[in-house]
């Protein structure tokens, strides 16, 4: 019923800690990586469009006056809100344009462009402001980046764990130490008798 019989040298949590901070840091970079992709993607396309504008970001609330077909597009329709004294006209998705309710007050996020054929607005929430500003995920990136760095040369400037050493035992080490013995107690018999009689 004996177990291992080995002594295990391994400090315990040395494998761990580092293996975290590399799946953080793969992580992180994987969110960089991606955010520059998508803002790549969004560049090339302005500037392959020629009807497609820069316009400026925002968050408003508009009170809903009227939602309107748009007969020649399958993706957005029109949507008539009055913001404070002001009567603007949104290009939301269908299916958003579809749930909102006339003389109610919603949030709206404004694109940072406008091509005429995708919406220009949407219904504020955080993951549409992360699809449509990606950058922004790069300040909390940057932070855990930071965090890493400063958890490995935490690690760096720290003595070593204490040596963990585990003493186990087994049929082999049991005999072992039985044979030794007996060897042990045989050779101090045959001292003894070997012993010469004082005179």
């Amino acid at each position: 019923m004996g177990n291992q019989g080995r002594i295990s040298d391994t400090p315990p949590m040395a494998l761990s800690r580092p293996a975290l901070r590399w799946s953080a840091l793969v992580g992180l970079w994987s969110v960089v990586g991606a955010v520059l992709w998508i803002t790549a993607v969004q560049f090339f396309l302005l500037a392959l469009n020629p009807f497609c504008h820069l316009q400026r970001p925002r968050i408003t609330q508009v009170v809903v006056v009227s939602v309107d077909k748009d007969p020649n597009s399958q993706l957005t329709d029109y949507v008539t809100a009055r913001q404070g004294d002001e009567e603007r006209v949104l290009t939301m998705t269908k299916a958003e344009a579809a749930h909102l309710h006339t003389e109610a007050e919603y949030w709206v996020l404004d694109a940072w462009y406008a091509d005429g054929l995708r919406p220009t607005q949407f219904r504020l929430s955080l993951e549409r402001l992360l699809l449509e500003y990606p950058a922004l995920l790069l300040l909390p990136a940057a932070w855990g980046l930071w965090r890493v760095r400063k958890a490995r040369q935490k690690a760096a400037a720290a003595p070593p764990p204490p040596v963990l050493r585990v003493f186990t035992d087994d049929f082999h080490l049991r005999a072992q130490r039985f044979n030794k013995g007996a060897d042990s107690a045989e050779a101090a018999s045959t001292k003894v008798d070997e012993k010469p009689l004082s005179r």
